[in-house]
């Protein structure tokens, strides 16, 4: 069975979202798995102290990763989070697929 490894990173805005203050490792951030189509996420993980994350036992196929980041509420849209994702696909049973690194704002 294949496994998934990457990292989070944590970009750490000023209140305004001008500015980015430092960027450091996402610790004990929830990452979540979507199975293919399916509408809701299938696994989840807390990333570790150095920001960190893996998915084992995973079936060929397609998936869809996403961590929730901050966002500055605007007149037309007033949610603060929203969803930062990566696509990919496991096309062998014992792939070891290491992602891109995934930024999210606080």
């Amino acid at each position: 069975m294949a496994t998934v490894t990457g990292v989070v990173m944590v970009e750490d805005w000023n209140s305004t979202f001008t500015n980015i203050n430092s960027v450091y490792p996402a610790m004990r951030e929830d990452i979540f798995l979507v199975f293919g189509d399916e509408p809701t996420f299938g696994e989840d993980v807390e990333t570790h102290f150095d920001g960190t994350y893996r998915f084992q036992y995973l079936y060929p196929g397609k998936y869809t990763l996403y961590a929730y980041s901050d966002r500055l509420a605007t007149p037309g849209n007033t949610n603060t989070r929203e969803p930062v994702k990566l696509t990919f696909e496991i096309t062998e049973k014992r792939q070891i697929l290491t992602l891109d690194t995934l930024v999210i704002r606080k």
